[in-house]
């Protein structure tokens, strides 16, 4: 497979950095180097990653950070993030009788984020890990071998992919942006996501797949993810009462509101603010 612009039997790899991070609870960070392509992929835990947006990680998945981006992370209190973290650039270099010009790859026709069956999850987590294990770059040739496995690595990424489900000029990918921010900037409204897909001129299946693909939710259970954000938000940072942050939050019911959210936290909106601000 061809990913559009570059050649992947051309692509060479330069590794600037390779990480295993074991983090705390609650641990908070921010993308230092932003001039270099980045994988992030997730052994353990669950957090955040904060783009223009919050996006919930969680083990098995895989983010891609290209040159320029902007990132902040977050690990979860109760589950904290391990991660194996490669910092590289790429180029392709093609040959047909002579060299032919190096041509500096700008943006990796990846998604941004992207969750895996237990089988590739595995398989995906141990070549991280053989990266990691064989960059040893204080030594001669000592990053040949973790060099030739991200390239490796590389192509299965984008055998893994379907090449029209994150091409940002695609019409599909622009209604599910479009849609993906309309459920975050209109969280507390009552949304139906089969007239919404309408809307923007994409099927309600395909919308779901796009969901799956760059946020690990369907996009009901993304709304879902949103609400519950804001809901932990109003909680910790004011004094409201429970039935208010309902409303605000777009449930009609205080009933409904502490039930869906003691299945997400597990503990009920009362206990949650309390054990947020006893630092439980």
């Amino acid at each position: 497979m061809e990913a559009a612009g570059y050649n992947l039997n051309d692509l060479n790899v330069h590794i600037h950095f390779v990480l295993d991070k074991v983090t705390y609870p609650g641990w908070e960070d921010i993308r230092n180097m932003v001039n270099v392509h980045s994988l992030y992929w997730v052994h353990e835990g669950a957090g955040i990653f904060r783009t223009n947006v919050e996006h919930q990680v969680q083990a098995g998945m895989l983010i891609y950070l290209k040159p320029g981006l902007q990132l902040s992370m977050r690990s979860e209190m109760d589950a904290p993030l391990r991660m194996t973290m490669l910092l590289f650039d790429c180029a392709e270099l093609g040959y047909d009788a002579v060299w032919k010009d190096v041509q500096p790859i700008g943006t990796l026709r990846l998604p941004f984020l992207s969750q895996y069956c237990d089988q590739q999850a595995e398989e995906l987590g141990r070549l991280f890990r053989e990266i990691h294990q064989d960059w040893l770059p204080g030594l001669t040739a000592g990053t040949a071998v973790s060099r030739a496995k991200s390239q490796i690595l590389l192509h299965k990424l984008h055998q893994t992919v379907q090449a029209d489900w994150n091409l940002p000029e695609s019409g599909a990918f622009a209604a599910f942006e479009q849609i993906k921010s309309k459920l975050e900037n209109a969280y507390m409204e009552h949304h139906r996501i089969e007239k919404l897909a309408d809307e923007y001129g994409i099927s309600a299946s395909y919308l779901r797949k796009l969901f799956l693909k760059h946020t690990g939710m369907g996009p009901k259970e993304y709304h879902m993810h949103i609400q519950n954000q804001q809901a932990c938000r109003y909680l910790i940072f004011t004094g409201y009462p429970v039935r208010e942050i309902a409303k605000l939050c777009g449930f009609y019911e205080e009933y409904h509101f502490s039930k869906i959210f003691k299945q997400l936290n597990g503990v009920s909106p009362t206990l949650y603010r309390s054990r947020q601000r006893n630092g439980e």
